[in-house]
């Protein structure tokens, strides 16, 4: 039997969840068909989500659903390394300790995230979607991606949509063709969305995966039961952290799962593998008996399986640094793991697929309601761009941790080196600045289009206070006050950002020197005509707040006029 559907999301994991709940939210008129090739509650690592991506659970309605599954909160993470083995850490509310200090009162739900058994939290997901009227089909194995023409094996790096900027060049993803247990279907659609995970079925297909030598690493973990909690590693049962500790060969992760049982894997380079004669079990049962912080935990601790379909004791997962080449093309795109994954030393895996999964729902959606196919497009080219951006700020700090010598202060310093160079540090210090990054929170502050996932309306506080607003603002308006505001090197184009649901236009400040740019918020571009000379910060201030008092943009995320001139001066078009 043929069908046709609007969508066809294959995967059912959380970046699939999340495109299809997020996909239903914002066009609910669209007939979306979810294959997943396993029978959920399924196997999975990647236990410890990060703060960032639950304002994501709740657009996606399933937050309180998540938050009374019964899974262990987590309050942040600590780290042990090099030859100081004192532990230290940083916890998600830090970064909003001073807003609170000062009477702003913030949803709970932006310092709040979790340390999930995945078999359980992907089948929540995934149930959730399907109660929004996703038709989810479960031990549906996707065999073939159709196309109105035969692709090529590698496709082009010129254009998001493989095309070399040629709308319609490149050949259309037009269905799929999978296995159920009804036997061989076929269905036809606008729109594959490939979230399958390390299967990465179209970037195989289409060879698109770059693999990173730098990070070739390998991971074996297990599951502990009866292991020991340590406050100072792990936090409180009520309270947790997740606790990395490093090794003369890796390092090594112990993530509390339930009240006994612990998550502990060891992270090596594939190469340690070569050097020994043992076998993974025995490198890694040795791994764990030779780290003084580790082995104490364990010492009553014994083996067990967290799920059905868990196959082994001591598990493996390997070639996991990758990202793809291109990301979207005409009728396919690519969420999640599919597209790219860095290393887990952060715990970005799920929220990534979360944030992005996000960007893709929101990209879908406007292209649904696009008049031509350039500006389909040029939303994928967005969408692409902006999942580079993520990945990178992850991969240059996981690079940075596996090639140096682990000190506290070299890594704060390095989280500080890529917020100052993606424009959105200031006046931070060094472990602000890590926090911000290691939370999960979004590193481009000069663009309006990380900033999908926040009710900017109801919280502009700590939008504000995350994203590179003063933290001093007296000491600001004094270096800024009564000089007279002008513009270099500065370029007016068109900019895109992510918000409620669509892809929307705006306009894009752009250093012609350096390439770094800021998108303006909807109705500030209004404010640029006040950098002629003629003007100062009391004019610029005096004409931002008329402007937040409009009906028509009291509930848009409009800056002050100091954190506009503020975030001018970051991107060096200030004169």
């Amino acid at each position: 039997m043929t069908r046709r559907y609007d969508v066809v999301i294959i995967g059912g994991g959380p970046a699939g969840s999340t495109v299809a709940a997020l996909t239903r939210r914002y066009a609910p008129q669209l007939r979306l068909l979810l294959l997943e090739k396993e029978a959920f509650p399924r196997h999975h690592v990647g236990e410890s989500l990060l703060a960032g991506a639950s304002p994501v659970l709740e657009e996606m309605g399933a937050y309180e659903k998540v938050a009374n599954a019964g899974f262990l909160e987590k309050l942040g993470a600590t780290f042990i390394w090099g030859r100081s083995r004192e532990p230290w850490g940083f916890e998600f509310d830090e970064l909003i300790s001073q807003l609170v200090a000062q009477g702003k009162r913030l949803p709970r739900l932006y310092t709040r995230a979790w340390q999930v058994r995945r078999a359980e939290y992907d089948d929540l997901l995934l149930r959730h979607a399907a109660s929004l009227g996703v038709d989810v089909r479960q031990r549906a194995r996707v065999t073939r991606v159709l196309w109105d023409r035969a692709p090529e094996q590698s496709a082009s790096e010129e254009g998001a949509d493989g095309s070399g900027g040629q709308p319609g060049a490149a050949p259309r993803a037009i269905g799929v063709e999978f296995i159920d247990e009804r036997g061989p279907q076929t269905v036809y659609c606008d729109w594959v969305l490939d979230c399958s995970g390390q299967q990465a079925l179209l970037g195989h297909a289409l060879k698109l995966r770059e693999y990173d030598a730098q990070m070739n690493n390998y991971a074996l973990f297990a599951y502990w039961q009866g292991a020991k909690w340590l406050y100072e590693y792990t936090g409180y049962p009520e309270l947790t952290r997740i606790c990395i500790i490093t090794t003369p060969r890796g390092w090594i992760w112990y993530i509390p799962l339930k009240r006994d049982v612990m998550s502990v894997g060891f992270v090596t380079h594939r190469q340690t593998l070569k050097q020994l004669p043992a076998g993974p079990d025995q490198l890694y049962l040795e791994e764990l008996q030779a780290c003084d912080e580790v082995r104490d935990l364990l010492k009553e601790a014994h083996l067990t399986r967290i799920a059905a379909d868990q196959r082994r004791d001591v598990c493996a997962i390997q070639d996991w640094s990758y990202r793809s080449r291109q990301m979207a093309g005409p009728g396919w795109a690519m969420v999640g793991d599919a597209a790219g994954f860095v290393d887990p030393i952060l715990s970005s895996g799920v929220m990534l697929a979360h944030e992005l999964g996000q960007k893709a729902a929101y990209t879908l959606v406007s292209s649904f309601a696009c008049s031509n196919d350039e500006e389909v497009r040029r939303y994928w080219e967005f969408y692409a761009q902006t999942y580079r951006t993520y990945l990178q700020a992850y991969r240059d700090m996981a690079a940075f941790w596996y090639s140096n010598n682990f000190s506290l202060e070299s890594w704060f310093w390095q989280a500080r080196r890529i917020l100052a160079r993606s424009g959105s540090e200031l006046n931070l210090s060094d472990r602000q600045a890590f926090t911000r990054l290691a939370s999960g929170y979004a590193t481009r502050a000069e663009s309006l289009s990380l900033f999908g996932s926040y009710p900017l309306h109801e919280a502009q506080q700590l939008v504000n206070g995350l994203f590179g607003a003063p933290y001093c603002r007296e000491e600001l308006v004094a270096q800024y006050a009564g000089r007279p505001l002008r513009l270099k090197e500065v370029e007016l184009s068109e900019g895109l950002y992510y918000y409620q649901g669509a892809v929307r236009q705006t306009r894009r400040v752009l250093n012609r020197q350096t390439g770094r740019y800021l998108d303006l918020h909807p109705g500030e571009e209004v404010l640029l005509s006040l950098f002629d000379g003629a003007h100062t910060l009391a004019h610029l201030e005096e004409t931002a707040k008329a402007l937040q008092a409009l009906p028509q943009t009291e509930r848009l995320p409009l800056r002050s006029g100091l954190e506009l001139l503020v975030q001018l001066e970051m991107i060096g078009v200030l004169a």
